[in-house]
This record gives C-alpha cells, sequence and structure tokens, in this order.
C-alpha cells in the first residue's frame, strides 16, 4: 500500500533556498524579496536573518510558485505583467 506523504515544511537560507531551486546566484531571489513578491514565503529572525519557507501549509510550495510569477528567458529572468 503506497502512503502519500507531504514535503516537510523547511525553512532555507537565501543561498540554500537559490541552491535548492536551481538558481545559480541569490541576486533572482533578493529582488523577489525587495518588490514583496515572496512575503507569503519570508521568515525574518530576531537577529534579521531571512529565510524562506519552501512548502507552507496551504499554499503552493515555493518553486511551484515562483514559475507563476516569473517568466524566463534566454538571457535573463523577468517578471510576469
Amino acid at each position: 500500500m503506497a502512503v502519500n506523504l507531504k514535503p516537510v515544511n523547511v525553512k532555507l537560507t537565501i543561498s540554500e533556498a537559490s541552491r535548492e531551486l536551481g538558481y545559480s546566484t541569490r541576486s533572482t531571489l533578493y529582488n523577489l524579496i525587495k518588490r514583496g513578491y515572496l512575503n507569503n514565503y519570508l521568515w525574518v529572525d530576531d537577529k534579521g536573518r531571512k529565510y524562506l519557507e519552501m512548502h507552507p501549509v496551504g499554499r503552493k510550495s515555493l518553486k511551484e510558485f515562483l514559475p507563476a510569477i516569473i517568466k524566463w528567458r534566454s538571457d535573463c529572468v523577468h517578471l510576469k505583467s
């Protein structure tokens, strides 16, 4: 009998999240945070360190959410209008 397990909700640093999501640099994630697109996924601890929640309860995972707001091009990444 197959068991369908839900992914564990993990909070990763911006560097760890960028590696997990396949980005070569952190700049795309920092730009999305600066513009407010990742507010529902962002956690800031008492020392000001930023973390991204990868599988928030009741929302799409970050990996599923990003393609909905980002348009990939061969030369760079653009936000969808």
